[in-house]
């Protein structure tokens, strides 16, 4: 599964989330977004303990 079709699937639930749950489902959402941005194509494969951090 690519970060798209992650991001595209985590929309589509999002219409169907109960209200409650709407801005972990954005967080969540963001957090997918950014990492796509950032060119983190495997985020699960990802060792996060390497990359450089912009401060």
């Amino acid at each position: 599964m690519t970060n798209e079709e992650a991001i595209k699937a985590l929309k589509e639930i999002k219409t169907y989330t109960a209200a409650s749950l709407l801005d972990e489902l954005d967080y969540v959402i963001a957090i997918m977004e950014k990492l796509n941005k950032e060119g983190i194509k495997e985020p699960l494969a990802t060792d996060f303990r390497y990359l450089k951090v912009d401060k």
